[in-house]
């Protein structure tokens, strides 16, 4: 049987999934804000600042499914 990866390089396996999904996010929500909005500078700073915290919430997800604290009973 194989062994689970060491707690490190999990955590940097993690690391670099959440720079790819962030990095591509944010190439998405550019272009399509940018695509959408042209001439409206007012609506595309909404648009960014909205986009800008809905990112924040599967980044907390994931960073607390990572750092947390293992159950009683596990190692």
């Amino acid at each position: 049987m194989s062994e689970p990866s060491s707690p490190k390089i999990s955590k940097l396996l993690w690391l670099i999934f959440m720079l790819i999904v962030m990095t591509l996010y944010l190439l998405v929500v550019s272009r399509l804000i940018d695509s959408l909005f042209t001439d409206n500078r007012s609506l595309q700073f909404i648009c960014y600042f909205v986009a800008g915290i809905i990112w924040i919430f599967p980044a907390k997800w994931i960073m607390f499914a990572v750092n947390g604290k293992p159950k009683s009973g596990e190692k």
